[in-house]
């Protein structure tokens, strides 16, 4: 997959300006070429009313997951904006930690097709409790918006 200058460092970078995802939690475990993982520890203030994680919660990760991952295939000066997901939510989210992992499904020059899966982590096993589909836009020249 093509990418273009640190696109790690640009990854990290913004990531970084994400209040939300700072909010919730969720750290970055790794960046690669059209790939990220992010992990997330299971909060209480984030459930819903029978305990589980919040589908607001993880829908919003997944979108997250789904766009850095574009991200990381894009030119140097183009940011990203979500025009298009559909969520499914499999399982209750119930476990100790979470992970997010997004990938690239097609790159392209104007929109970048991307899917996420979210992992409930608990003692050693992975069980995936939602997954994401995603249309992401190239974004270029557009004041306020930048990798």
């Amino acid at each position: 997959m093509q990418t273009y200058g640190d696109f790690e460092a640009r990854v990290r970078e913004s990531f970084g300006r994400q209040n939300m995802m700072a909010e919730l939690g969720v750290t970055i475990a790794s960046v690669g070429a059209g790939e990220v993982v992010f992990e997330m520890p299971f909060q209480p203030r984030f459930t819903q009313q029978h305990g589980f994680l919040h589908a607001g919660a993880i829908s919003s990760v997944l979108d997250s997951a789904a766009g850095f991952a574009a991200l990381s295939v894009m030119p140097e000066e183009a940011g990203v904006l979500t025009i298009e997901m559909k969520i499914s939510l499999m399982r209750v989210a119930k476990a100790p930690a979470f992970r997010f992992v997004g990938r690239v499904v097609k790159p392209g020059r104007t929109v970048v097709f991307a899917e996420a899966v979210a992992y409930g982590l608990e003692d050693g096993a992975e069980t995936e409790v939602a997954r994401l589909t995603a249309s992401m836009m190239v974004v270029s020249g557009r004041a306020g918006v930048v990798g």
